[in-house]
C-alpha cells in the first residue's frame, strides 16, 4: 500500500474529533485495510496525492470535507471521511455517541463553522496548492 494515503495516528484523530466520535484502534486498521484494497484495484489521481497532502491540522477537514462534497467527490479525502464515518456508526458506542451529542448548540455552530468554510475555502485551497507545488518544486531540484 502506498504508504502516503495510510491514515496515520494524528489524522484519525482528526477525524474522530471532526465527526465527534470515540477512538478505536481496531476500526482504524480496518480502514487502512480497506484503503489498500481500494488502492489496488483503482487508480490514484494527481489531485488524491494534492489533497491528501493537505491534512496537517485539525482545521483542515473542515475545508478537506466541504470540497470532497461538492468538487472531488471521487478522491481518496471523500474515500476516507465517509469510511471512518460509516465504520464509526456501525459500532454501537460510537452511534449512541454521536446522537447523545447532538443538540441545537452543535446545530448552531455546524452552521456558523459552514458559513466560514464557504466564504474561506478559495483562500485555503490556493494556500495549500502553493505550499504542494514549493514542496514539489523543492524535491524535483
Amino acid at each position: 500500500m502506498n504508504k502516503s494515503f495510510k491514515i496515520s495516528n494524528k489524522e484519525y484523530s482528526f477525524y474522530v474529533k471532526y465527526f465527534n466520535l470515540i477512538e478505536n484502534e481496531e476500526l482504524l486498521h480496518s480502514a487502512n485495510i480497506r484503503i489498500e484494497n481500494y488502492i489496488n484495484f483503482n487508480s490514484v489521481k494527481y489531485s488524491d496525492f494534492f489533497l491528501n497532502s493537505c491534512i496537517l491540522h485539525y482545521f483542515d477537514i473542515f475545508f478537506l470535507d466541504f470540497l470532497s462534497k461538492f468538487f472531488f467527490r471521487r478522491s481518496i479525502i471523500r474515500l476516507k471521511l465517509n469510511m471512518i464515518l460509516a465504520i464509526q456508526e456501525a459500532e454501537y458506542n460510537n452511534f449512541n455517541h454521536m446522537i447523545d451529542s447532538s443538540n441545537l448548540k452543535v446545530i448552531i455552530l455546524d452552521l456558523f463553522k459552514f458559513s466560514l468554510i464557504l466564504l474561506t475555502f478559495p483562500i485555503w485551497l490556493f494556500y495549500k496548492f502553493l505550499i504542494f507545488k514549493l514542496n514539489l518544486l523543492s524535491k524535483n531540484a
